[in-house]
C-alpha cells in the first residue's frame, strides 16, 4: 500500500467517525458508493480526483488535508519550526502565528517599532477582526474613530471596513490580530 492511500485510509475512517458517519451516510453526502467508501478505507483503492473532490468535500476539507498524513491529536512546534509567513516594511513586522491554516481564520502578530504604521487591507464583507495589544500602546483607526490600546486592551471591530494600526509610543509595540471571516465567505 503506497503512502497517499494509506494517509487517505486513515483520514477517512478518522474523519468519518469523528463527525458520528456511517459508511452509507457519508457516501450518500459525498455521491459516491458504500463500496467506494470501503474500499478507500481499505487503503487499496486508487480513487480518481473526482472521487478525492467529492469525498473531501463530503468530509469538509481539501483534498490536500485528505490526503496528508494524519496529525496527531496534539502537536508540539518548537518556535524555530513553525514556518514564517512574515511580511515587513519599514517599522513593521507582520507574521502568521500558526502553522497550520483554520477555515476561515486569520492570527497574525503585528510587531511596529515606535512611529511605525500600518494599514490594513478590507477583508470581505461580514467579517468581524479582533485585536489584542500584548506590548506598548496602539492607536486603531477605524470607522472615522482613533481607538487607543495599550496592554492587555482588546478592540473588536468589522474588519471589512478601512482600518489602520499606529504606534505613538515611546517603545515598540505588539498585538495580536485575530480575524474571523463570514461564515459564506470563501
Amino acid at each position: 500500500m503506497n503512502i497517499l492511500a494509506q494517509n487517505l485510509a486513515k483520514n477517512v475512517v478518522t474523519l468519518r467517525k469523528k463527525q458520528g458517519l456511517t459508511q452509507m451516510q457519508l457516501a450518500k453526502i459525498s455521491g459516491l458508493t458504500r463500496p467506494s467508501v470501503a474500499l478507500i478505507e481499505s487503503g487499496s483503492a486508487n480513487p480518481t480526483l473526482e472521487v478525492l473532490v467529492k469525498l473531501s468535500q463530503g468530509l469538509s476539507l481539501s483534498v490536500d488535508e485528505l490526503l496528508s498524513a494524519p496529525r496527531a491529536e496534539c502537536q508540539h512546534i518548537p518556535a524555530d519550526e513553525i514556518p514564517l509567513d512574515v511580511r515587513s516594511r519599514k517599522g513593521v513586522t507582520l507574521r502568521k502565528l500558526l502553522p497550520h491554516t483554520i477555515p476561515a481564520t486569520e492570527m497574525d502578530d503585528l510587531i511596529l517599532d515606535v512611529g511605525g504604521r500600518f494599514t490594513g487591507s478590507p477583508h470581505v464583507e461580514g467579517t468581524k477582526e479582533y485585536f489584542v495589544c500584548i506590548e506598548g500602546s496602539i492607536d486603531i483607526a477605524v470607522l472615522g474613530q482613533v481607538f487607543a490600546l495599550k496592554k492587555g486592551d482588546v478592540l473588536t471591530f468589522p474588519g471589512d471596513k478601512p482600518h489602520s494600526y499606529r504606534n505613538r509610543g515611546k517603545t515598540k509595540a505588539r498585538g495580536v490580530s485575530v480575524v474571523l471571516f463570514h461564515p459564506h465567505a470563501n
